[in-house]
């Protein structure tokens, strides 16, 4: 049993340890290439200005969800084969469930430790950024995930609306620690974790661990059924969604609308639930947090312009993370059997490869579409909570609407255009069906900058700060030159395949044009504007990122159909 126990174990972390490696490598990097674009462009900037507990809560919500992400993906992967082990459903739930939070606390120290070297001074844990409590805290969230996921295996609605409220309680709870003297004095750090607090968690963990338990043996041995009112609800829901209702007359259609149909309700559907109502959930629950946290009495403490930058670095990040969710989702729609070929139906389907391409790319660009809009109407539905709670008179008379307006737009567009070049660029990779060119270029870009990072770090430490600049343009330089060498050369190589109409390569090059003149006149107006050069390069290096999947996706699909 014991041996059986330890295959759990090793099982759940195999298929968890190169998403952790990358969830680590992202929250690290991340961060740190930002301060560098920000170091490169601006120069050296005061870092005591800068308060690092203004962004704990972002840190926290966004490596909890990826690291909540990297247990998920190796559950998928190995729950099915775990069923089967002839060992009990106890010792099976609680491996599972251990061997989770052991990797998520592993990750968050880590993640704290790269931190503290990267970042902070040796006062990090004393001042501005807690980590005991919170990780007590993300381990119990671990466990009553848990004991909620197998629980909903058997759905219902008083069951849904229970752990609404477990959950709205839990998080309630956590944020109550920054506030040791009430809601109406200032927020601290959770610096120092009580007895009290302590034996709450591990109680909670407790009956979440029995509950967890409970659950998966019924799922075990099929005892987890839904209610019937969750059935009927089921069945009205499915016929919304993909339009199939049966008291309409059948319409005949075209093999093309047929393939499009098959296709969404086969993988596209999946994503949009997932990618666009989870997350926009997520979103709307951070934001709603931090609006408990807004006290309107301290305007000068409290900037409406800071909570609504708040609320749109949270949209951003959750839009990130929402955008790899829908790659993971979709990218598994055209492999088959061991990824050694494109799906039987679609390979075999009587239609060419311009037209099967353009067929997907229309499911995944609607797909994009939808999810960027829930998130988007998540943002909207908070900024609506917080005028529920505070009212209209926080609108005071310093306060401008027309840089709350300037700032939404500019979040918002870089939200959604980061969304496509992130998700449908990734989805290009994924989609040529070459596992080795996916790994290459991931392993590339993650080693690069983790070389330049120590480099950097090298150079600094001898007081070789120009040479540290000139190593961050060379490094900008290469970047740019692939990026766009690569989207010229796909646009050609689609052309020549007749997998692109030219009305595409006109309208690719018409846009890119105009964005770089437009650029060039709004240059020209600028008083002082060093490094011209770099800001033209960027935007080229933009305007191809957002261009290339129209060429690169239908080169993808003909290759993984004629390999």
């Amino acid at each position: 049993m014991t041996h059986l126990l330890f295959v759990v174990t090793k099982t759940f972390t195999k298929r968890a340890w190169l998403a952790a490696v990358l969830a680590v490598c992202l929250l690290v990097l991340g961060p740190l290439s930002l301060r560098e674009l920000i170091y490169l462009l601006e120069g050296p900037t005061d870092s005591g200005s800068v308060n690092p507990f203004n962004f704990h809560f972002a840190f926290l919500a966004t490596s909890w969800v990826t690291f909540i992400a990297v247990c998920l993906q190796a559950l998928q992967g190995s729950q099915q084969m775990i069923r089967g082990l002839p060992i009990s459903s106890a010792r099976i739930a609680s491996g599972l469930m251990f061997s989770s939070v052991g990797v998520v606390v592993l990750l968050s120290l880590v993640t704290n430790g790269l931190y503290r070297l990267v970042f902070f001074d040796e006062h990090w844990l004393a001042d501005y950024w807690p980590v005991l409590g919170p990780l007590l805290f993300l381990g119990t969230l671990v466990m009553v995930g848990y004991h909620c996921f197998w629980s909903m295996h058997a759905p219902g609605f008083l069951k849904v609306a229970g752990w609404g409220m477990a959950f709205g309680l839990l998080f309630f709870w956590f944020v109550a620690r920054y506030y040791p003297n009430g809601f109406a004095r200032g927020i601290v750090p959770w610096s120092y974790v009580t007895l009290t607090e302590f034996v709450t968690l591990q109680l909670v963990s407790l009956v979440a661990w029995l509950g967890g338990v409970r659950a998966f043996a019924n799922i075990r041995n099929g005892a987890a059924t839904p209610t019937p009112q969750w059935e009927q609800a089921q069945l009205w829901w499915t016929a919304l969604i993909t339009g199939r209702i049966p008291e309409r007359l059948s319409v005949p259609l075209s093999r093309r609308m047929t393939l499009a149909r098959l296709h969404w309700s086969g993988s596209c559907q999946r994503a949009v639930i997932v990618g666009g109502i989870l997350f926009s959930v997520a979103v709307l629950i951070v934001n709603l947090a931090s609006v408990a946290m807004y006290d309107s009495s301290s305007p000068e403490l409290n900037n409406l312009l800071e909570l609504s930058g708040t609320f749109q670095i949270t949209t951003l990040v959750l839009s990130g993370i929402a955008a790899i969710g829908v790659v993971i989702m979709l990218a598994g729609s055209l492999a088959g059997t061991g990824n050694t070929e494109m799906n039987r139906f679609l390979a075999m389907t009587p239609l060419s490869d311009r037209e099967l391409s353009a067929t997907m790319f229309g499911n995944m660009a609607k797909t994009i579409l939808f999810v960027v809009v829930l998130i988007q109407l998540a943002l909207l539905l908070s900024y609506a909570g917080f005028l529920m709670i505070q009212g209209t008179e926080i609108f005071h008379s310093t306060y401008d609407l027309n840089d709350w307006l300037r700032q939404n737009l500019i979040y918002s567009s870089v939200a959604m255009i980061g969304f496509w070049i992130l998700a449908a660029n990734l989805l290009s990779l994924c989609w040529t069906g070459r596992q080795w060119l996916c790994n290459t270029v991931v392993g590339v870009v993650i080693v690069g900058n983790i070389a330049y990072v120590i480099i950097e770090q090298l150079l600094l430490a001898s007081g070789s700060y120009q040479a540290v600049q000139a190593l961050g343009t060379i490094i900008f330089l290469v970047y740019s030159l692939v990026i766009i060498s690569a989207t010229i050369g796909a646009y050609l190589d689609a052309s020549k395949r007749c997998l692109i109409q030219k009305r595409t390569r006109q309208v690719a090059l018409y846009f890119s044009l105009t964005g770089l003149v437009l650029f060039e006149l709004w240059m020209s107006q600028q008083p002082t504007m060093p490094d011209n050069w770099i800001g033209f390069l960027g935007l080229t290096v933009l305007l191809a990122l957002i261009f290339a999947p129209f060429a690169t996706i239908p080169l993808a699909i003909s290759w993984n159909r004629h390999r």
